[in-house]
């Protein structure tokens, strides 16, 4: 069998068994935004770790040194947002090709902190080593949440609505721009939002506090794919209205210019950072007005159902099933 059979997530689940042997203070260990452990009788510790791979998830000609820095720490942040944590402590870890110019290490690094900073994150340690040949960045990131408030993808039951904290698609315009060098009014936004995203921990926070929400899951592997994340480890499935989803403007500006399938961008291809959640009927006014009342978003876009898959209701009233897929590693 080979890695393109088994997919990512086959190979996680193929790996899971056996991985705690301690498992006395582990509530969650593989499975999740991030790995949840018991600290203290009222607080858990939130951890998780992301690599980022140069001829995989970023080409240094297509992204400013500074702006990988801070995207390596932000996509970190954005699993401790959705699970409703503070980020504390990172340690960065860095493989390094002997052709990498020292001011492109000083840039990245210089991004890496500016991120760390806006969040009051730490960066207490990691390790470096050499590459044949592409830079690698690996970062590791603490957090801590309040036991009762943390949020998992396992939570969701029938009836919830399926609520984002913000429009999606954007940034996968901006990756299609950066891949067929297109010219458009207002790339530069699109093209931002994919190179320098904002992780959702306020509105995190937010959702966490206000202890109405089943579930949540930052959307960093598409919409579906992330949805279908939540899904599964509900064991249940969910509708969603294609009318509902929010995207911006100019997204669907670019897509029309370029004959582009917008629902497709906005659901399989990811790397939005928002946060997607599942709430019930009577709690999701509240939720809301609190997220609303704050400055931050809240687009209802369906509800979960008993029968698993996901379905999408196009804007026809026609409803056709969706694959629960987005980025996948060796698929």
């Amino acid at each position: 069998m080979k890695l393109k059979d088994l997919g990512e997530f086959g190979f996680i689940d193929r790996i899971r068994p056996e991985t705690l042997v301690r498992p006395e203070s582990v509530i969650l260990g593989i499975g999740d935004d991030c790995s949840v452990c018991r600290s203290s009788p009222d607080r858990v510790t939130l951890l998780t770790t992301d690599l980022l791979v140069g001829g995989v998830h970023f080409h240094l000609e297509k992204i400013p040194p500074d702006l990988l820095g801070r995207k390596s720490i932000a996509v970190n942040l954005s699993d401790i947002a959705a699970m409703g944590g503070f980020p504390k402590q990172a340690l960065v870890s860095i493989a390094i090709p002997d052709t990498t110019r020292v001011e492109t290490l000083d840039a990245i690094y210089e991004g890496m902190k500016s991120m760390a900073r806006e969040f009051d994150v730490n960066l207490v340690g990691g390790d470096t080593t050499a590459s044949p040949e592409h830079l690698v960045i690996n970062v590791a990131l603490v957090g801590e949440a309040r036991e009762e408030e943390v949020l998992y993808r396992s939570g969701a039951l029938k009836d919830d609505v399926v609520f984002l904290t913000g429009p999606v698609g954007d940034s996968a315009a901006g990756l299609d721009i950066l891949l067929e060098n297109r010219s458009f009014d207002g790339k530069d936004s699109l093209v931002q939002t994919h190179l320098n995203p904002r992780p959702h921990l306020k509105e995190g926070r937010i959702i966490a506090t206000q202890k109405a929400a089943h579930s949540m899951i930052d959307v960093s592997d598409g919409l579906a794919g992330d949805l279908g994340h939540v899904c599964a480890r509900s064991g249940v499935g969910a509708i969603v209205e294609e009318a509902r989803i929010p995207t911006t403007e100019l997204f669907r500006a670019y897509c029309e210019r370029f004959g582009l399938d917008a629902t497709r961008l906005a659901t399989h291809v990811g790397e939005d950072y928002v946060l997607l959640g599942t709430v019930p009927e009577n709690s999701a006014a509240t939720l809301e007005k609190a997220l609303e009342s704050a400055g931050c978003g809240f687009y209802r876009i369906g509800r979960i159902v008993e029968e698993p898959g996901i379905r999408l209701t196009a804007r026809d009233g026609s409803t056709r099933k969706i694959k629960p897929s987005g980025w996948n590693h060796f698929a």
